[in-house]
């Protein structure tokens, strides 16, 4: 598996962080009735996540930001595509699109990365 695919996998399943979350906390509030596997895996995608954000958190901020507001990991917002919430966040955050571009892609390294340590993307 390449890089560039352990990424787009990585991106995907950030994408659907906030599904996953809900459906981890659900499980585990409704006392685990349901699908194990489907419960293991998505736990295993948002423990990446949030193992990310919070290394971004303590040593980048600005990162965390822009990768939370990028992915809407919070709250909901309108559908956008990311070129263009690139292009917002870059007048926010007051970053070059070229730099956070750059970021984009060492976020969702770390996530790919973060994944392959919990077992929920396995590369080999």
């Amino acid at each position: 598996m390449q890089m560039s695919e352990m990424k787009k996998i990585a991106e995907r399943e950030v994408l659907r962080y906030r599904e996953s979350a809900a459906f981890v906390r659900g499980w585990l509030d409704g006392g685990g009735a349901g699908d194990m596997a489907k419960f293991r895996e998505r736990q295993r995608w948002v423990w990446a996540v949030e193992r990310v954000r919070e290394l971004l958190r303590k040593s980048a901020p600005d990162k965390e930001r822009f990768f939370s507001r990028l992915y809407q990991l919070d709250e909901p917002h309108a559908r956008c595509r990311i070129d263009e919430t690139i292009v917002s966040l870059s007048l926010e955050l007051y970053q070059s699109e070229a730099t956070l571009y750059r970021w984009r892609s060492e976020i969702l390294l770390s996530v790919a990365i973060a994944a392959v340590q919990s077992q929920a993307l396995r590369p080999f």
